[in-house]
């Protein structure tokens, strides 16, 4: 089920009146279980059992982890979930992958081992970490074990960021759960702009999308430019739609009287490769951060020991983004950016003085450098292959040899600055409390909505609807 579709829209009213028609906790708590299986299972009601498999798994052994004395119990409890999630994850995310790659390695006899018609399930990537941060938060002694498997059921099926995140945190999401804030003009008002101004990003994304596509799936007879365009478009594109469902998630959430995470923060104004890891998916880096690279040592480990470290969690997460050679030269990429970061900010801190004589001038090349990275390695994630990639490689060093202008319509740059002057008007709306937002305030933010959700509908009108990019992960 899709967030920008009428369906969603009727399923949401109908979940409110059960929802917000008690305020006896275990009522409300059977209401957003049973909701989010009707959600998940309207893409598919089979794969219900996998998600209940993770939930039944990681509620039992943690607590078997918090129950048990002995250090070397809770070790073996805590590989069992680990070995249970993940082995999940790699045998319908990576299983045929690892296949093609002994194949291509000259081992002819496994070519009888692929599972054909392997689907993906939608999101499976994304509970799995959040129901592994939970048994992992037990094991270190940051979580309590949940005694009720409804409260930990709800958490792990929560719809909202079900399918597609933010990944989050019991310390974080179960309490809200559990005692959700009360209905107020304020958080009504704050819901609907989110969710409108998600649906207006996903709506651009979609026009965006149709420019894309068929320069990606023909690039064999795609000019240059067209190509270095398409690329550009892409990081416009992915980031745009990834927010519009964070935004969208976050406005139902915030009308439930549930504050998710805030999952981006302007990222394209990011100065350097780590500030981009700080702003952009910003649940999955801090997911990266606790649970792989500060547990490899991070940087405690010597500086080439802190730059294996960043490869590594970068490498990994290219390959948590999907099974191909490219998403892992993707994250391998970034991993790069970042070393290469981490060595130069040395430099930096010892050429301060004379830097900050021209501070605006470094900072602007800082950021174009990093805009500039960023959107080439969104090369690697958009293209379905190695060789699609090598070619649109090609095109690019056509293109640098014999540079052209792309003809780009005014339209084009207007809608561009519309966008950079809502991503920050977002921002400052976000930090500001709710009980601070006057009534000509809530009445300015009812109106942006109308006029989001107006401009998003004449954007998809007989426009075929397209599912989030992040599904597929």
């Amino acid at each position: 089920m899709l967030f920008h579709t009428p369906t969603f829209l009727i399923f949401f009213a109908v979940f409110c009146a059960f929802y917000f028609s008690t305020s006896e906790q275990r009522v409300r708590l059977w209401v957003v279980l049973l909701f989010s299986n009707v959600f998940y299972g309207w893409w598919s009601w089979k794969y219900l059992a996998l998600l209940w498999f993770t939930v039944l798994v990681d509620y039992l052994i943690a607590k078997k982890i918090q129950d048990t004395q002995s250090k070397k119990r809770k070790k073996l409890f805590l590989y069992a979930s680990l070995s249970c999630n993940l082995g999940i994850l790699c045998l319908f995310k990576y299983f045929n992958f690892f296949i093609n790659v002994i194949e291509e390695s000259g081992v002819d006899q496994v070519n009888d081992w692929y599972i054909h018609n392997l689907i993906l399930p939608a999101g499976l990537s994304f509970y799995t970490f959040q129901s592994m941060s939970y048994t992992i938060d037990v094991y270190r002694g940051k979580q309590a074990a949940m005694r009720s498997l409804l409260q930990y059921a709800a958490f792990v099926c929560y719809f909202p960021q079900l399918v597609a995140g933010p990944i989050e945190r019991a310390s974080h999401l179960v309490p809200m759960i559990l005692a959700p804030l009360a209905p107020t003009r304020e958080r009504l008002s704050s819901g609907i702009f989110l969710f409108c101004l998600g649906f207006f990003r996903k709506s651009v994304a979609d026009v965006i999308a149709q420019m894309v596509d068929p320069i990606f799936s023909d690039l064999p007879n795609a000019s240059p430019v067209a190509v270095v365009c398409a690329i550009f478009g892409f990081g416009m594109q992915v980031y745009l739609d990834f927010s519009g469902y964070t935004d969208m998630a976050r406005g139902v959430s915030k009308v439930m009287g549930i504050d998710l995470m805030i999952n981006f923060r302007a990222p394209y104004l990011s100065c350097s490769p780590q500030e981009f890891w700080r702003r952009w998916h910003i649940s999955l880096s801090q997911w990266l951060r606790d649970y792989l690279y500060i547990p490899l040592g991070g940087n405690r480990a010597g500086e080439v020991g802190h730059l294996m470290n960043l490869m590594i969690t970068m490498l990994l997460g290219g390959l948590w983004h999907g099974a191909g050679l490219n998403f892992l030269f993707w994250g391998g990429l970034h991993g790069f950016y970042l070393c290469i970061h981490s060595v130069l900010s040395k430099y930096y801190k010892k050429s301060s003085p004379f830097l900050t004589n021209y501070r605006f001038l470094s900072g602007f090349c800082a950021w174009f450098v990093t805009w500039i990275c960023i959107n080439y390695a969104w090369l690697y994630f958009r293209c379905s292959s190695f060789d699609s990639v090598m070619l649109a490689n090609h095109k690019i060093g056509s293109w640098i040899l014999n540079p052209e202008l792309p003809q780009v319509t005014n339209g084009l740059w207007l809608l561009f600055f519309i966008l950079l002057v809502i991503d920050l008007a977002n921002r400052f709306l976000e930090n500001r409390p709710l009980s601070r937002l006057s009534c000509r305030m809530l009445l300015l933010q009812d109106m942006m909505a109308a006029v989001f959700f107006t401009g998003g509908f004449i954007l998809t009108a007989g426009v075929p609807t397209q599912q989030f990019i992040y599904f597929n992960f």
